[in-house]
């Protein structure tokens, strides 16, 4: 899908830069571009907020389908023979070479696995379904909701890892929360993208005015001075949970079956928290804040619909069958 980035998007601060753009170009994307980044924005906030506001893991609750409500708020005025150009118009966003476009693309991937395996969602073996009205509405909308339950995966984990890398970004205060972020990001100024750094100078410069008499303001200068990081006792095995929930969900998985797709995956499958069932369970929900629904029938084989998947998104070839 990414063979030659488009190099980054151009800066739109609103959507009026958006439609200005529109009109330049003589392309209607620049608008639709505009509202992705809103709907992304939105959904990196919510994630951020959580964490934040939450500061026991038992009270987080995380991909409870967040993405698909945001995208439905921004999105669900669109007609049915609208979709395919949300879906274009989302696939060509991928393309470009920034982070948002990053974290979509990320998130694209394990549906272009998923179909690989099942056929399930749009791509070459769902063509000629595509090229039926009703079932290709369908089709559309069931792959735009799959591409969201992935992009809660894709940005949970970035919050999560976030939290531990730098907690300061994590004040339960919002506003200190932006200026801290605000701070972090300019450390890292001279290795960003061009589009990061007219974003940054641009909120940096309207957080400026907006905190002028304001003693949060110091915040920023704190945020860039904090080395504190918190302890990160499992990332990895962290980072494969979080991935692996939406096929949790979507194939109703027991807490054996993710035991059992973890165990080909982890260093140290024997120890906590995959000895046991139950210590896996307790740490999905009170560490991760992920909460299976329905009881489900564990595989007696051990490969639960969709491992492969799994194996392939952890760069493992799925043993044959």
């Amino acid at each position: 899908m990414k063979e030659e980035p488009r190099g980054p998007l151009p800066f739109m601060k609103t959507l009026d830069d958006a439609a200005a753009l529109c009109q330049k170009e003589q392309d209607t994307f620049y608008v639709t571009a505009f509202m992705i980044e809103a709907w992304l924005g939105r959904l990196v906030l919510k994630n951020a907020e959580e964490y934040a506001e939450k500061k026991n893991a038992k009270d987080r609750a995380m991909q409870t389908g967040e993405s698909w409500r945001i995208f439905n708020e921004i999105f669900g005025h669109a007609q049915d023979n609208e979709l395919s150009d949300v879906l274009g118009d989302l696939l060509r966003f991928a393309e470009y070479d920034d982070v948002q476009s990053r974290i979509l693309c990320r998130a694209y991937y394990p549906i272009s696995l998923e179909h690989e395996y099942s056929g399930d969602f749009i791509g070459p073996k769902t063509m000629d379904v595509a090229r039926r009205p009703v079932e290709g509405i369908l089709l559309l909308r069931r792959t735009l909701e799959r591409w969201s339950e992935w992009l809660d995966a894709v940005t949970h984990f970035d919050i999560h890892a976030h939290r531990h890398l730098a907690p300061v970004c994590f004040d339960p205060d919002p506003e200190k929360r932006e200026l801290a972020s605000l701070g972090v990001n300019q450390l890292a100024f001279a290795q960003k993208d061009e589009y990061a750094k007219a974003w940054w100078e641009w909120h940096h410069s309207e957080a400026a005015g907006r905190f002028k008499n304001s003693p949060k303001w110091a915040t920023v200068g704190k945020a860039m001075a904090s080395i504190e990081s918190s302890r990160w006792a499992y990332p990895q095995l962290d980072e494969v949970v979080i991935y692996f929930w939406p096929l949790m969900k979507r194939h109703n998985w027991t807490y054996s079956d993710l035991r059992n797709v973890l165990r080909l995956i982890v260093p140290r499958p024997d120890a906590y928290p995959c000895e046991r069932e139950q210590d896996l369970a307790a740490y999905c929900s009170n560490v991760l804040g992920l909460r299976k629904k329905g009881q489900g029938k564990t595989a007696k084989n051990g490969r639960p619909a969709g491992f492969e998947v799994a194996l392939r998104l952890c760069g493992r070839t799925p043993p044959a069958s």
